[in-house]
């Protein structure tokens, strides 16, 4: 598949969502809800830059020409599952990773937050590193080694046994698990070529909102089998999201043979 100049760029667009927690989450431990207000001139910075570059687009769109090219739905089905597959491995370590560091390898609290700070971290770069490696050996290839790459990075989490040296593991399922993350949106905007605000909004909005759904599932692992459990379960998630990741057919073929 022939590499996007996109790529880099939609990833470090998608960088602030892994990156706004890791900052978060220090300074209000620090300081309190309070200091939720230190966030706010940042935000308002960004509703004003957002608000001018929508009315830059909007006056561009007039007169302009539809997009070019045909949906396709059954690719967009497969990525969209693939999303959801993803955000399921993201919630649950999002809610019982500090958990398991805690409970099962007896780390203290500042430790627990410690691992998630270190997975959010790992994110970050996996997000910036996955829009980088999609421009070089295109999109697909990033979204099987990322999903690949998932499976023993969180097999090794849960062996480890000392807390202090599976945050490096922990890291590196971070950086793993969000390789995909921007071209997701990316590629499912090449399968609804007419439709790119609602191929980022399922992609992106499914993979932040859908895992969700499932952590009381989850929940009621951990309380009837533990902390462990739960990891154990979601070593064996990614593993359907490598087999979606191979469905994935190559949106540059069709356009190849279109012109």
């Amino acid at each position: 598949m022939a590499p996007t100049p996109h790529a880099a760029s939609t990833g470090v667009a998608s960088a602030g969502y892994f990156l706004a927690p890791a900052l978060a989450t220090p300074v209000l431990a620090a300081w309190g809800v309070g200091a939720t207000a230190l966030f706010i001139p940042p935000a308002v910075l960004m509703g004003v830059m957002l608000w001018r570059h929508q009315r830059r687009a909007a006056a561009q769109a007039v007169g302009g020409r539809a997009r070019a090219g045909r949906d396709r739905w059954r690719p967009f089905a497969v990525l969209t599952a693939l999303a959801v597959v993803r955000s399921v491995v993201f919630a649950g370590l999002g809610t019982f990773l500090a958990l398991y560091w805690i409970r099962q390898l007896g780390a203290s609290r500042i430790l627990g937050g410690t691992a998630l700070t270190a997975l959010l971290v790992g994110g970050v770069l996996g997000t910036l590193c996955g829009g980088r490696i999609a421009d070089r050996f295109g999109m697909l290839w990033t979204v099987r080694i990322g999903c690949a790459a998932v499976v023993p990075a969180l097999i090794a989490v849960r062996l480890v046994p000392d807390p202090v040296s599976g945050l490096a593991l922990v890291a590196l399922v971070g950086v793993a698990l969000n390789l995909p993350f921007a071209v997701l949106v990316k590629l499912g905007q090449d399968y609804l070529p007419t439709r790119p605000g609602t191929a980022a909004g399922v992609t992106m909005g499914l993979a932040v909102s859908a895992g969700g759904l499932f952590v009381p599932m989850f929940g009621v692992l951990a309380d009837a089998r533990g902390t462990g459990a739960v990891l154990t379960a979601l070593c064996a998630v990614p593993v359907a999201a490598v087999l979606l990741g191979w469905l994935l057919p190559d949106p540059a073929a069709r356009k190849t043979r279109a012109g």
